[in-house]
């Protein structure tokens, strides 16, 4: 007999609280008045935010929606529509109970089936009346703004599954005047946690000079820390990199926990540092470490999970057997690892993490060697990324990866004032996107590349925005994505929306070598905003952070001139052109064509207000 087939999607669950109650009292106007509801609120509200209103069961229904912004924006729309409605009803209002989950559905003609639609409602069942309760993984995948109107309420034993507690979040369309919203009453189903988990970080009172905190969250949150080279065989230290860039990259695809980007995990390398003090440090719950032995063409991989917390091991195993079978050890160790997080962990989210893997490791390792080189941020450096690179493609001419890094390369000789050929550079990056493009598959790394070179070689921010997107759908968590959707608002002239991307991608990776990047963003953001004098700050910060950096003088000075510090913006100008003589504001200009053009203005007219030349 055939399976039905499964499907992953977004289902709502409401019902009337009370409504038998309100039958019992006055059935005709009851059964009158919802049926206004179903036409006059549910169904059209459902229709404007593409949902699906494939069950309806008196005075239940049950909602699939295309993603989870959809259905949080509905509920909020259908239950501000409910509230409106009750005035008439004062009385004896209608109180609906909304719940919002992911579910792993069976799918057969339009109904939708299985033990995940019960579980959406009960989770309806815990929510007040005229409420909305939602799980932690719909929450986090929600805006900032979005997510915000829910508070952490208690966990909760489901009907049938009282050993389990699940944690909910609250709507409820109101908040008491100590700016928490009041806990609904009468649910001795809801008991609190043994220990309370971590809130997230709120951003520093004084943003000028306060370190953005660790990102602290109450979802899952797991770190990979670069496994110890148990060989002594230096050449053994890229196949490690690679396990850890891909375990990594595997389980962020799985959106039920938050993991820290490899780059923060790699301030760790070769030290010996307790679970708990990373625990601290990187705000997560678990810790995945483990070694590599390497003796000829034989490999022995042993990883372990630990819970950061307490020191316990939660899990551990062992992969033995040669290079070539390394890329299944990662996609083996990530399957195991996401079980032992979770045990509803999905195994398609693993398996669609599998990408297409280039067909010569010596061109893997090539461009995992590339990488420091580019995010260096010197001339030299990214010469010798450029070298790497190149000779990657050599190496595997379809390698995807590898041309869309070497574009990202030749953009930054661009946009860093590096070459005078900038036509001779773009049209060789126009010819390694093109190629790149098509073929670039499920590689969020890729396509964040393929997003900062079209962005800074052409300008092109609506392709660049397309690629960005895939990229954070894939992965979520990925640090530089969402680095360079802060880029991308700020050059389209949206300050605000720009800062939070950069503290994201910050927040998400505390550590990365590539943070500065941020620090830039975010003080071109205050530059946008009109707030020169912060901007300064966060740039002097990212020029600390990366010592050797010059091209940064270039925002500082403009920054310091439009602050009014024109002694300090000569200065700074003057370290920018020490290693450029003879640029022009025409060339800056030409360079930063991407930005917004009123941006771009006050921009060049900082750079003439420091003294350089038309």
């Amino acid at each position: 007999m055939q399976r039905a087939p499964r499907k992953l999607t977004v289902l709502a669950s409401l019902d009337v609280a009370g409504y038998s109650r309100l039958v019992e009292r006055e059935e005709r106007r009851t059964l009158s008045d919802l049926a206004r509801v179903r036409r006059k609120i549910l169904r059209p509200t459902v229709t404007r935010f593409s949902g699906d209103l494939f069950k309806t069961m008196g005075d239940g229904a049950l909602i699939e929606f295309p993603s989870v912004e959809d259905s949080v924006e509905w509920s909020i729309a259908f239950q501000t529509g409910m509230a409106a409605f009750n005035e008439a009803r004062s009385d004896d209002p209608i109180l609906v109970r909304v719940g919002i989950a992911l579910a792993d559905v069976f799918v057969q003609g339009q109904d939708r089936f299985g033990a995940a639609v019960g579980f959406v409602t009960r989770l309806q069942e815990s929510a007040p009346p005229g409420g909305i309760a939602i799980t932690h993984s719909v929450r986090w995948q929600l805006t900032r703004e979005l997510a915000g109107q829910f508070n952490k309420t208690e966990w909760v034993a489901f009907k049938g599954k009282s050993e389990e507690l699940f944690e909910v979040w609250i709507w409820t369309g109101h908040r008491d005047d100590a700016g928490e919203e009041p806990l609904p009453t009468g649910y001795g189903h809801m008991r609190r946690p043994t220990s309370a988990a971590p809130a997230v970080a709120e951003p520093a009172a004084n943003k000028e000079t306060a370190p953005l905190e660790a990102l602290k969250t109450d979802e899952p949150s797991i770190v990979v820390l670069p496994f110890d080279n148990m060989s002594g065989d230096p050449a053994a230290d890229p196949l490690i990199d690679g396990i850890i860039e891909e375990i990594t990259a595997t389980l962020s695809r799985v959106r039920d926990f938050v993991v820290i980007a490899r780059n923060s995990a790699y301030a760790y390398k070769g030290r010996a540092v307790d679970v708990r003090q990373i625990a601290r440090e990187l705000g997560v719950h678990y810790v995945l470490e483990g070694s590599l032995r390497k003796s000829g063409d034989r490999v022995r991989v042993t990883a372990q999970l630990i819970d950061a917390a307490t020191g316990i091991h939660i899990w551990a195993d062992r992969f033995d057997g040669v290079v070539a079978d390394l890329f299944d050890f990662e996609d083996e160790i990530a399957t195991k690892v996401t079980g032992a997080l979770r045990p509803s962990i999905w195994d398609a989210e693993i398996a669609h993490a599998r990408r297409k893997r280039p067909e010569s490791q010596d061109a893997y390792d090539l461009v995992l060697r590339a990488l420091p080189h580019l995010w260096a941020h010197k001339q030299d450096d990214n010469d010798e990324a450029i070298r790497l690179l190149d000779e990657a493609m050599r190496l595997d001419p379809s390698y995807a990866r590898a041309k869309a890094i070497a574009a990202w390369a030749r953009a930054q000789h661009v946009v860093y004032n590096w070459s005078d050929d900038l036509e001779g550079i773009r049209a060789e990056g126009d010819r390694l996107i093109a190629e790149a493009a098509p073929v670039v598959g499920d590689d969020p790394t890729a396509l964040t590349a393929l997003a900062t070179a079209t962005m800074l070689l052409f300008g092109d921010l609506d392709r660049a925005r397309a690629f960005v997107d895939r990229a954070l759908a894939l992965d979520p968590n990925n640090a530089w994505a969402w680095t360079r959707r802060g880029f991308l608002e700020a050059y389209r002239g949206d300050p605000e929306i720009a800062r939070s991307s950069f503290e994201k991608a910050i927040k998400l990776s505390p550590l990365d070598p590539f943070s500065f990047n941020g620090y830039i963003g975010i003080g071109f953001s205050c530059f946008a905003a009109g707030n020169p004098i912060e901007a300064a700050t966060w740039a002097r910060r990212a020029l600390g952070e990366k010592v050797g950096m010059t091209w940064a003088y270039r925002d500082l000075a403009v920054f310091l001139a439009r602050a009014g510090d024109i002694e300090g913006a000569r200065d700074a100008l003057a370290r920018f052109t020490s290693a450029r003589p003879g640029i022009t504001v025409a060339q800056v200009g030409d360079a930063m064509k991407f930005v917004q053009p009123r941006i771009l203005e006050m921009y060049l007219d900082g750079l003439r207000l420091a003294g350089l030349p038309e």
